[in-house]
């Protein structure tokens, strides 16, 4: 044992020996040391020149980018960089629903991608929230902390309603750009774009006046079958809200562009091959819906709706290998129409392409070749025969979508068709209190180059105005006429009367129609028919009435047999609109939200849906609870049935409420859908909710021998 432990001990001391002896790996000799290659190492660092570094107030983001949005969004551009809390109001329709989650649904919803991704693009670590009525859901994906962008959505089902929701959930908050999404609604319920351009104008003002920028997505497609025809339901109102942000400065995105939505094989060269398989491949995009309602996005479609927005409002659109341009119109008689459009291959390969004019609720398309090959760079003229299929002679620009496909690219092209020379605008829209004189506010266009002289006559309940024409190019004329409405207190309640102009230049006639709804001022307590869609007669009557703290509404059920939907559970449904702003605002255009009643066909309690916040009209910003609405079905010992709604008048806190006093007045009107009809007090092409398509209720039992007039 001690024989090993000396062993050990002296083996140990010899290594050490020859440790101390061995050279330094890291300084061998004849070099330099680690010490002195450092400080050369620094002094040869401190003689090179200083690098020229500027500062970016930006993470990531391009020149174009970044002066793109200096030129459109400067405000909320600053914000960004500043990586400060940006605030965004979504006024949109239900195109924003679809998305299933146990969050909030509009966390997954086209507009919160696209916040995402700007929230990204500008390193707002905080990422996106919702702020909204509480749900009971979570409003944020991830619980983090930081710099974020608040969405804060605001449904509406109009364009009619854009100002109302900016002026009462919108004047919630206080918003720093406003993404508007509407139009998906407006083109499906055949809103006429007149009034969808008067409500854009008119939201893009008070957007202004409050210094809110505004960005633009035009709607989404659909495509329930026949997808021909579905597809084109929203490219409408997407033509014009392209053109007026174009006008405006605004920057737009066409949420319709299938060319970043879809992609068929580049094998399917025609119609019979490749349109099936694009309308397949974007109904498979959807959410199944039952039969008869509007299908919304899915999960990963809201995914690539917010990417392409993101793309167009930062980089602006994209270009696809082929260009459209319409080069002529002919109109022949006011039912038919030949386009000759331009179509170029801007690729520099060889293309085939093919070419579909959409069905339009107006316009059939009944002739043309589908199939064209043009050589890289080369352009070809086609021609397209369209029939009218509804609507009227002067219902132009015509706004005629036509899709085109080629090695597996996709887009629609909007054409702008303008009217031929003489046109008519009609000013007037909706007039209240007429006593008995009314002028149409007509005007007569020439948009040609050339002077048109000739003659007009209107006729009005046999009423014949007469005059001269005489038009210089790009001139207008505005006949004076005055029109006798012939009200007497025995008239009826409702009439529409038609109201004509022919126009003769050079022994060519053209015939501009329209109808008059003629609606006198109602009481309270009267009796008022309802009409029904079906044009027969009806029994069913409403009755209004009020007090000084509750307001009535009394519906006559008589002659409609009510039945339970096998499907739905109801036997009816009832919209009852009230613009209830006061008296001078009531008289001036804005919105409603109908209140809507629901119910079975025994005797009981109604169901009230929950009210929007400018129910009654622009300027009301309440949360309403609708406990304290009552609505029920009653029945009589006689067999009388009735529909009875009570609402508290404080609901109305607007409004003078001076009762007995003509001129305190409520615009009104009350729908019906039971027993498979469909009832109206008052009718309108225009949207239900917008305030021009009521009628006059005066809080009195007296009413005065006044009328609303309405030129359809």
């Amino acid at each position: 044992m001690f024989f090993l432990r000396h062993s050990l001990i002296l083996a140990l001391g010899t290594a050490a020996v020859l440790a101390q002896n061995a050279p330094d790996p890291a300084n061998p000799p004849g070099k330099p040391t680690v010490v002195e290659l450092q400080a050369a190492a620094a002094d040869a660092e401190k003689k090179l020149p200083a690098p020229d570094l500027s500062t970016q107030p930006y993470f990531q983001l391009s020149d174009a980018r970044r002066d793109r949005l200096q030129k459109h969004l400067p405000r909320t551009l600053l914000k960004l960089t500043r990586r400060d809390r940006l605030h965004v109001l979504v006024i949109g329709d239900s195109s924003l629903q679809g998305a299933d989650s146990s969050v909030d649904p509009l966390l997954q919803s086209f507009a919160t991608e696209f916040a995402k991704k700007l929230a990204a693009q500008f390193y707002l670590t905080g990422g996106v929230r919702l702020v909204r009525a509480d749900t009971g859901l979570q409003a944020k994906e991830r619980p983090v902390f930081g710099p974020e962008i608040v969405l804060q959505p605001v449904i509406a089902s109009s364009m009619t309603q854009a100002v109302a929701a900016l002026q009462s959930e919108g004047s919630q908050g206080r918003p720093d750009l406003i993404l508007l999404a509407l139009g998906f609604e407006d083109g499906f319920n055949d809103t006429p774009l007149a009034d969808v351009e008067a409500s854009f104008r008119a939201l893009l003002g008070a957007a202004r006046a409050r210094r809110i920028e505004v960005i633009v997505a035009g709607p989404m497609l659909q495509a329930e079958e026949p997808a021909e025809a579905s597809l084109a339901r929203t490219r409408g109102t997407t033509s014009l809200l392209r053109e007026i942000c174009a006008e405006e400065g605004l920057l737009f995105a066409d949420l319709g562009d299938l060319s970043r939505l879809i992609a068929t094989p580049a094998s399917l060269t025609t119609a019979e091959q490749n349109f099936p398989v694009l309308a397949r491949q974007y109904q498979l995009r959807l959410k199944a819906m039952p039969q008869g309602q509007i299908a919304l996005a899915d999960a990963s479609l809201h995914e690539s709706l917010g990417q392409l927005l993101f793309e167009d409002i930062l980089d602006g659109p994209t270009t696809v290998p082929w260009s459209v341009q319409l080069a002529s119109s002919q109109a022949e008689g006011t039912d038919k129409l030949t386009l000759s459009i331009e179509v170029q291959n801007t690729a520099a390969t060889n293309a085939k392409l093919t070419l579909l004019p959409l069905v339009t609720t107006t316009w059939l398309p009944r002739q043309v070749n589908p199939q064209i090959s043009l050589p890289a760079g080369q352009s070809q003229r086609v021609s397209i025969d369209y029939k009218r299929t509804a609507g009227r002679a002067d219902d132009m620009p015509a706004r005629l979508p036509v899709l085109v496909i080629s090695g597996g690219v996709s887009r629609i092209h909007d054409l702008v068709v303008p009217g031929a020379a003489p046109a008519i605008a009609w000013r007037s829209r909706t007039t209240f209190n007429h006593e008995g004189v009314f002028s149409p506010g007509l005007q007569i266009l020439n948009s040609s180059r050339e002077k048109l002289a000739g003659s007009w006559e209107l006729d009005f309940r046999g009423q014949k105005s007469t005059g001269s024409l005489a038009l210089e190019p790009d001139a207008a004329e505005s006949p004076d006429l005055k029109l006798e409405l012939a009200l007497k207190p025995d008239s009826p309640f409702r009439q529409t009367v038609p109201l004509s102009l022919q126009i003769d230049v050079s022994g060519q006639k053209r015939v501009f129609s329209r109808q008059l709804e003629i609606t006198r001022n109602a009481g309270l307590k009267q009796i008022l028919p309802l009409s029904a869609a079906d044009g027969q007669n009806t029994a069913a009557t409403v009755q209004f009435d009020a007090d000084g703290s509750k307001f009535f509404v009394t519906c006559d059920l008589a002659g409609l047999t009510l039945e339970d939907d096998v499907d739905t559970g109801r036997a009816f449904e009832a919209f009852l609109n009230l613009d209830a702003r006061q008296y001078g605002q009531r008289l001036t255009p804005g919105a409603t939200a109908a209140i809507r009643i629901s119910g079975k066909a025994g005797d009981g309690p109604a169901q009230v849906d929950s009210l929007s916040s400018w129910s009654f009209g622009n300027g009301y910003a309440a949360n309403y609870d609708v406990k304290d609405i009552t609505a029920k079905v009653a029945s009589t010992p006689d067999g009388k049935r009735t529909l009875t709604l009570t609402l508290p008048r404080a609901y109305l806190y607007d409004h003078e409420w001076a009762l007995a006093n003509g001129n305190s007045q409520l615009g009104v009107n009350f729908r019906l859908l039971a027993a498979g009809r469909s009832l109206f007090l008052t009718t309108s092409a225009r949207h239900p909710d917008d305030a021009e398509s009521l009628t006059v209720l005066e809080l009195t039992d007296k009413p005065t021998l006044r009328a609303t007039v309405r030129v359809e």
